[in-house]
C-alpha cells in the first residue's frame, strides 16, 4: 500500500514510519526538514506546501504532525489548518484517511473512557480545544481518528520523565502507589496503527492503550533504579502536587493522568469488537 505520512520525524511519527515500512508498505514522508528519514521525502510545510500530488499518489494518508506548545493561535494554525488542508485534498483524491489525536478531547485526564462513540468530547484547554476542531475536518473528510491515553517508551520527554523526576525531588509518590494507567508505548502504538490500514472498515473514532491498565509503579521504576533510589513510601495528593507545580504551569489535568487510575476500552483499536454505536468508516465510504 501507498502511504503517505506527516509528523514523521516525532515521538509517535517516527514510530510510525518505522511499522509502516516493516509492514511493507511504500511510504512518503512529509517534513520540514530531511535529516535521516528512510522511505522517500518530501521537504515541506503541511500548512503550506501543495498536498494534492502527493495525496492523489496514496492509497492512505496517516496524519500524525500536531503542535503541542505555544499560544492558542499557533496550537490552532498547527493543527486545524494542517488538518484542513491534509483532510481537504484526501476527500478530493478519494484517498483514505487517519488521524493520530489524543483523548485530550474528553476534557478529563482519568477515569474510565468507554466507546468512544458515545462518549462527549468537552476539551478544555487551547491545545485540547484545537485537536478536537482538527478531528472534525477529518471526520468531515470521511477519516478516522485514533485517540491514545498515555503514550510512553524512548524518546519519550512529556510524560513519564517529568512524573519521574518530580518523584524523585518530592521523594513521593503522585496520587499513590497503586495508580494504573491507560497507556500504551510508541512502538505498540505505530504497529496497531499500521495494522489498521489494512481493514476495510473502521469505526470513526477508536481508542489506542494495551489491554491492561500499566502500574505507574513499572513506569517510573528504571529512572529510581538509575539513580540508585528505593522507590518512595510517602504519598503527595493531587492537590498538594499542583501547590508545588502551579508556578510552573502544570496543570491539574496534566498530574492527573498519572496521578489517577484510567482504564480504556481499546478492543475495536486491536480488532476484539466494533463498538455497537459506532459509525463506520470504509473504502467506499465516497
Amino acid at each position: 500500500m501507498r502511504v503517505l505520512l506527516t509528523g514523521a520525524t516525532g515521538f509517535i511519527g517516527s514510530r510510525l514510519l518505522e511499522a509502516l515500512l516493516s509492514d511493507g508498505h511504500t511510504v512518503t514522508s512529509i517534513v520540514r526538514s530531511p535529516g535521516d528519514v528512510p522511505g522517500d521525502v518530501v521537504v515541506g510545510d503541511v500548512r503550506t506546501c501543495n498536498l494534492r500530488p502527493h495525496v492523489d499518489a496514496a492509497d492512505y494518508v496517516v496524519h500524525a504532525a500536531t503542535v503541542t506548545t505555544g499560544n492558542p493561535q499557533d496550537l490552532w494554525l498547527g493543527n486545524v489548518l494542517a488538518a484542513d488542508r491534509v483532510a481537504d485534498a484526501a476527500a478530493r483524491s478519494d484517498t483514505r484517511l487517519l488521524y493520530l489525536s489524543t483523548t485530550g478531547v474528553y476534557g478529563k485526564s482519568f477515569g474510565r473512557f468507554g466507546d468512544p462513540s458515545l462518549m462527549q468530547r468537552l476539551p478544555s484547554s487551547p491545545l485540547s480545544t484545537a485537536r478536537a476542531a482538527a478531528e472534525d475536518k477529518i471526520f468531515a473528510a470521511g477519516g478516522s481518528v485514533v485517540r491514545p491515553h498515555v503514550v510512553h517508551g524512548p524518546g519519550d520527554r512529556w510524560v513519564v520523565p517529568p512524573l519521574a523526576t518530580f518523584m524523585l525531588e518530592e521523594d513521593a509518590w503522585l496520587g499513590g502507589p497503586d495508580i494504573a494507567v491507560a497507556a500504551i508505548t510508541a512502538q505498540r502504538l505505530a504497529q496497531g496503527i499500521a495494522a489498521l490500514l489494512t481493514r476495510p472498515v473502521l469505526p470513526a473514532a477508536l481508542h489506542a492503550s494495551e489491554r491492561r491498565p500499566k502500574p505507574v509503579a513499572d513506569l517510573v521504576k528504571p529512572f529510581f533504579s538509575s539513580a540508585g533510589r528505593s522507590l518512595p513510601s510517602r504519598v503527595l495528593t493531587i492537590d498538594e502536587a499542583v501547590a508545588r507545580l502551579d508556578s510552573q504551569g502544570v496543570s491539574r489535568n496534566a498530574l492527573n493522568m498519572l496521578g489517577r487510575s484510567s482504564s480504556i476500552n481499546a478492543d475495536a483499536f486491536w480488532g476484539d469488537a466494533i463498538p455497537s454505536g459506532a459509525t463506520m468508516v470504509d473504502s467506499q465510504r465516497r
